[in-house]
């Protein structure tokens, strides 16, 4: 048994970050391959951004359900599932003949990635204790930014060789062979009954009651506003504004996703090392420099000064979500950890759902003009901050349940 803990120890960062790096490229690999699908099915701007959008729509309807499965089946199964099942619309997606087919595709393609989030976050925390999850689950995000910056990177050049629909038909393939190696090497750890959720004072209904909660999911939808925002429509800005080609934006737009990772990584080191149980600075300074930096992007004259302001502007923005996220990895036991990471990710992707498609009918409403869309933009920056500023007068996510006190 210990052997085989030590092994399970072993691969579960490697494997888990695998994970992540091929479901944050098969999520962002539309970002680059929306302008082939734009012009081969003649969308006008307000369709592309429903084409970008609708995704957002399943995986954020699947958040809370996917948790609570993972709390309650495991996380292993949930996450076997889910990969599978996103895999195969990612594949379908390459062989899609219409816009109402692409519309259908990538919402189940949707519904199938959104239970990963939380089942791999309830993975981690079951073999990491909490002083040291932040900086885990730092390293593990890091793997997000690597998969977008694969995305546009490799993504841009394959579509240039192979076309966008064999991409993603190779992308499924890809996440199969993923699945296959979580069935063979990891093993997720079965609740005890001596620690289970409700004993350690913590429910489903604790979850919904509570004010910080709330806050930290606002805090959560304001960030994804402003970061989903630059992901899904900075491309298309570059290409369509600053009048460079395809894989020259795909080159450009994979920088920022670096300086993320960055901002990952140095933000998960801030909350366990200087900003212990003063988080919200981070979520607070992250989000005012964000926001500038992103004014600065589409204000400037030149096209390095926007992609350095765009490079800031990511830096910052993963600095304030790891202040964010640092709140409920340090506060909640793991037993529930799927499911408070299913209602906190259905925020945020809600505004992954809402962002794109707003965009899209902005910049149509404007002519083409982008600088409205990336206005609002700055505004999630500031709704974020303000729910950081609020999160300063909670001092816990959750309260013990009173009649669990011993008598």
């Amino acid at each position: 048994m210990t052997s085989r803990s030590s092994k399970q120890k072993g691969l579960l960062l490697p494997l888990l970050f695998l994970g992540w790096f091929v479901s944050s490229m098969d999520r962002m690999f539309i970002n680059i391959a929306i302008v082939p699908i734009g012009n081969e099915l003649q969308l006008d701007a307000a369709s592309v951004g429903v084409v970008l959008s609708i995704f957002y729509l399943g995986y954020t309807l699947m958040q809370i359900p996917g948790g609570w499965l993972a709390d309650r089946y495991g996380s292993k199964i949930a996450i076997i599932i889910t990969i599978l099942v996103f895999s195969l619309f990612a594949g379908l997606s390459g062989v899609a003949w219409s816009v109402t087919s692409l519309l259908i595709i990538r919402f189940l393609f949707g519904v199938g990635e959104g239970a990963f989030p939380g089942a791999a976050t309830k993975l981690m925390s079951e073999n990491v204790p909490p002083e040291k999850r932040s900086r885990t689950q730092s390293i593990l995000l890091v793997a997000i930014t690597l998969g977008g910056a694969a995305a546009s990177l490799a993504g841009a050049f394959f579509i240039t060789q192979i076309g966008w629909r064999n991409v993603y038909i190779s992308l499924g393939v890809l996440g199969v062979v993923i699945a296959l190696l979580y069935f063979l090497f990891l093993r997720s750890n079965p609740v005890k009954p001596s620690e289970s959720a409700t004993e350690q004072g913590v429910s489903l209904r604790s979850l919904f009651s509570s004010p910080s909660m709330w806050k930290t999911m606002l805090a959560l939808f304001g960030l994804y506003t402003a970061m989903w925002g630059l992901n899904s429509w900075v491309p298309s800005y570059l290409m369509n504004v600053r009048k460079i080609n395809l894989l020259d934006a795909g080159m450009y737009s994979s920088i920022p996703l670096l300086a993320g990772m960055a901002g990952y990584l140095v933000g998960g080191w801030l909350v366990d090392k200087i900003f212990v149980n003063q988080e919200r600075l981070l979520i607070i300074f992250g989000n005012l420099l964000a926001a500038i930096s992103i004014y600065a992007m589409f204000t400037v004259e030149s096209l390095a000064l926007t992609i350095s302001a765009q490079i800031i502007a990511a830096f910052f923005i993963q600095i304030a979500y790891m202040g964010i996220l640092a709140i409920p990895l340090k506060q909640l036991p793991s037993q529930i950890m799927g499911s408070a990471f299913g209602m906190l990710n259905t925020g945020a992707n809600l505004a992954s759902f809402f962002t794109p498609a707003i965009m899209g009918a902005l910049i149509q409403a404007f002519h083409g003009s982008y600088t409205i869309a990336f206005c609002y933009l700055i505004v999630g920056n500031l709704l974020s901050l303000a729910m950081g500023l609020l999160l300063g007068t909670s001092k816990k996510l959750l309260a013990p349940a009173p009649h669990l006190h011993s008598k």
